[in-house]
């Protein structure tokens, strides 16, 4: 835990500078048909959101998977926007009192920074107790069980350069300090950089999974550093009434290095290994000039091959 409170205070310096400067290579112009800003700088708003870290392990040439979950937590809690900047500050709400045996711990912070052809998504999370669900490749459940001992750690950022600017606000369904006016789209292309850290007391496989799985995948511990570009395309349909709806797909290609703890450590590939990457934002929005409403979906999935047909 003191590794992750010092991460994130080495962040934050760099979240404050982005918060209080404008970058000297954003282009200002923009066409105000199409979108425009709003007179103030500032924005305050009440949130609720409901997110969580979950993966999984998958045998390539079995199907055998197990998927490990947290318990889904949702949070309240304030927002603020400064400029292009957003950040949010929840109160999770706990579950321990319905389940105080199967309680997952968290600290899970993520943010954004959309200027006009510039597009950043930053990720902190910890995550502290999974369910193991192991699912043969039927797809039926076949065993469940709580572990509080499986630990991860995520921080990365994903960067996106918006090729339509003038006319394309990526600010508008997702900050709301801008209002798309007329709908368009814009392709999108871009660089992501990401470390997970996994940790458990024993192998991470539960003992009725044990058979369909080789030794690699037995891991204790994996350190995985993964990078790579992104390429895609976002569209904001305006629609009568200051509504909108906005989706975007922007696949990518991974390069994965680390290692990976079971009887003893090993590499991961030679020293890299290539896999696929997905991200995913959507939103449904009102843009009014005193107050805007938001409802979004983001997915960010990272598909790592550890060798091993894993």
């Amino acid at each position: 835990m003191k590794r992750i409170l010092i991460t994130f205070l080495l962040l934050l310096p760099v979240l404050t500078t982005f918060a209080q400067f404008d970058f000297t290579f954003i282009t200002t112009q923009w066409d105000s048909s199409y979108y425009d800003r709003y007179f103030t700088k500032w924005s305050v708003r009440a949130y609720s959101v409901s997110k969580d870290q979950n993966f999984s392990l998958i045998n390539r040439i079995s199907n055998e998977r197990i998927d490990y979950k947290p318990n889904s937590r949702a949070a309240v809690g304030l927002g603020v926007t400064y400029g292009n900047y957003s950040l949010d500050v929840g109160v999770a709400i706990s579950n321990k009192k319905d389940d105080p045996n199967n309680a997952t711990k968290t600290f899970d912070f993520m943010s954004g920074l959309y200027t006009a052809q510039h597009i950043f998504d930053f990720s902190f999370q910890w995550y502290a107790g999974f369910f193991s669900e192991y699912r043969p490749p039927n797809g039926d459940t076949v065993d469940s069980h709580f572990r509080s001992d499986i630990r991860t750690f995520n921080t990365g950022i994903n960067y996106n350069y918006n090729f339509n600017y003038g006319r394309y606000s990526f600010n508008a369904p997702f900050i709301g300090t801008q209002v798309q006016k007329k709908s368009a789209g814009a392709p999108l292309a871009g660089l992501f950089f990401f470390y997970y850290d996994l940790r458990s007391n024993t192998t991470i496989i539960p003992v009725s999974a044990d058979s369909a799985f080789n030794k690699e995948a037995r891991m204790e511990e994996a350190n995985l550093f993964t990078s790579g570009f992104l390429a895609g395309y976002a569209y904001t349909l305006v629609l009568p009434a200051h509504f909108s709806i906005t989706a975007s797909l922007i696949p990518g290609i991974s390069f994965n290095t680390g290692d990976v703890k079971t009887e003893k450590y090993y590499e991961i590939g030679h020293p890299l290994t290539v896999s696929p990457k997905l991200v995913s934002r959507n939103s449904i929005g009102y843009a009014g000039k005193k107050f805007y409403s938001l409802i979004s979906y983001i997915y960010d999935g990272n598909f790592v091959n550890l060798g091993h047909k894993n």
